[in-house]
């Protein structure tokens, strides 16, 4: 009893202490607006006996007043959103306008020593294919589908190799066709969904190279049959998919088939074929006894030809005019792939230049705090050498931060890195009792290559170099696999001290 009554007394004082803060905060709140509505009368009364010119200029002042604070305080926000720095933008394939682009980004890069060898033989290809009439026509999908057996059936060239195995066809094989004057060269490549990379990639590029695309599967699509198809759409070029062994499914079946494969495809046109072969059935003689016997299935590509012949005539200049630019295309895709290597090859070619630099300095810093500057002036200078190699405009300011954050990083773990290369240094004879310029060589080597790496992996995924996302990627590369780095680093440092003995 008495703790119910307790209770209800502490309950009653907090209610009346909340009822005082109501009562002060609404007088305050009421004295502030008394006082704000004395000021804006006030204000206003002053206004009015005011002469018109300066009843402008007065506005006018306020206006600019208003405007200036709307902008400060906008610059601030902005570059509160900039400190967070955005995941860089994915860097981007240089596509050529023309033939003429294309062939002056293959100079600059051979000057460069950029391999230029693949993508100068994609401009050879592009001039063989444009001195002919010829119109090249890409079989394309997956394993054992029956291209091989459909343009077998089309020519009627039995030099065209069929197996029922999966994968027969290895490379990529030309087979010629005339009906009337046109010639059509029929492209049989390897199956797309084949184990090989390597004849994965071919198919894909010999599709490209081609005026028009047939795709040939099993009526029904797999999840990566269907994404293929979506990649091929991206070519922009007539696409024809041949559904094959049309025989397994009555005209029904077929018709839902094609309708739902429609809805999933739009625009691609849709055409059952029936690549021949051979099948197995029973036969009944006169006695009545039954004999399994195989038997040439006949096939049935007639409407496939006639939908190839159809889109090759109603669109000769355009097929020309999308093959010249998907060759052009994949050109520039593979300039691309051979910059980047080379990218890379220079690039740990400079760290690896640096890092010997940095590890010199440090052998031969005279007095204490020398090896510091020379590490960072010898740290700018790498990191603005990658950004030249990469074609990344960074002011000096911007390299000179860098630097400086990834220093204070090092510095709080700077004790345990000269620990550590004390350790590993004690494993080689001779250096076991050398210390200080050793043992800030094999320090200094770990911070070079990790700051390069990193440098290296942030200029290969965007246009820019982000300072956040090195730091990021230096932290990660400076903890992972520290001591056999450092073995590394003593052995480099063991040959150096050698040489100067």
């Amino acid at each position: 009893m008495k703790e119910q009554q307790s209770s209800r007394s502490s309950k009653r004082i907090i209610r009346l202490i909340l009822l005082m803060l109501i009562l002060f905060l609404g007088l305050l709140i009421l004295l502030l607006a008394l006082q704000l509505t004395e000021s804006a009368l006030s204000v206003w009364h002053l206004l009015d006996q005011l002469s018109p010119k300066l009843l402008v200029f007065y506005a006018v002042g306020v206006f600019l007043f208003s405007l200036g604070l709307f902008f400060l305080s906008w610059r601030l926000l902005k570059s509160g959103k900039s400190a967070k720095q955005e995941d860089p933008r994915p860097r981007r394939i240089p596509l050529p306008e023309d033939r003429e682009a294309f062939e002056t980004a293959l100079e600059n890069a051979d000057a460069k020593g950029v391999d230029v060898s693949q993508a100068r033989q994609e401009l050879l290809e592009l001039d063989q294919r444009t001195k002919t009439t010829d119109r090249y026509v890409a079989f394309f999908g997956p394993v054992s589908a029956g291209k091989s057996a459909l343009i077998r059936a089309i020519t009627g060239d039995d030099t065209v190799q069929t197996d029922p195995r999966a994968g027969t066809t290895k490379a990529v094989e030309h087979y010629c066709y005339e009906d009337q004057g046109e010639r059509l060269i029929f492209t049989d490549a390897p199956g797309i969904l084949d184990s090989n990379e390597d004849r994965v990639q071919i198919a894909r590029e010999e599709a490209r190279r081609a005026h028009l695309v047939v795709y040939v599967c099993d009526a029904e699509l797999t999840r990566d049959q269907h994404r293929e198809l979506v990649e091929l759409q991206a070519f922009e070029r007539p696409l024809i998919l041949a559904l094959n062994k049309r025989d397994r499914y009555s005209d029904e079946d077929l018709a839902g088939i094609m309708q739902r494969l429609d809805s999933q495809l739009p625009g691609v046109q849709m055409v059952p074929v029936q690549a021949g072969g051979q099948e197995e059935v029973i036969k009944i003689d006169a006695q009545g006894n039954e004999k399994r016997v195989v038997r040439e299935r006949p096939p049935q590509v007639e409407s496939l030809l006639a939908e190839i012949l159809d889109r090759i005539d109603h669109e000769p200049g355009s097929l020309d005019q999308q093959r010249d630019q998907s060759l052009l295309h994949l050109g520039a895709e593979k300039l691309h792939t051979a910059t980047l290597e080379h990218r890379q090859q220079q690039g740990r070619k400079l760290v690896s230049d640096y890092t010997r630099k940095a590890m010199l300095g440090a052998m031969a810093a005279v007095s204490p705090g020398t090896d510091i500057l020379i590490q960072g002036y010898l740290g700018m200078k790498m990191v603005g050498s990658l950004c030249e190699l990469y074609e990344i405009r960074v002011r000096d300011v911007d390299v000179e931060q860098l630097v400086e954050q990834a220093s204070q990083r090092v510095g709080k773990r700077m004790t345990l890195l000269l620990a550590l290369a004390g350790n590993v240094l004690k494993a080689f004879p001779g250096l076991g009792t050398v210390t200080g310029g050793a043992t800030h060589a094999v320090a200094y080597g770990l911070i070079f290559q990790s700051l390069g790496e990193s440098v290296i992996k942030t200029l290969e995924q965007g246009e820019s170099l982000e300072q956040t996302a090195v730091l990021d990627k230096f932290e990660e590369t400076m903890s992972g696999n520290l001591e056999a780095r450092a073995k590394h680093f003593a052995r480099l440092t063991l040959e150096q001290l050698i040489k100067k003995d």
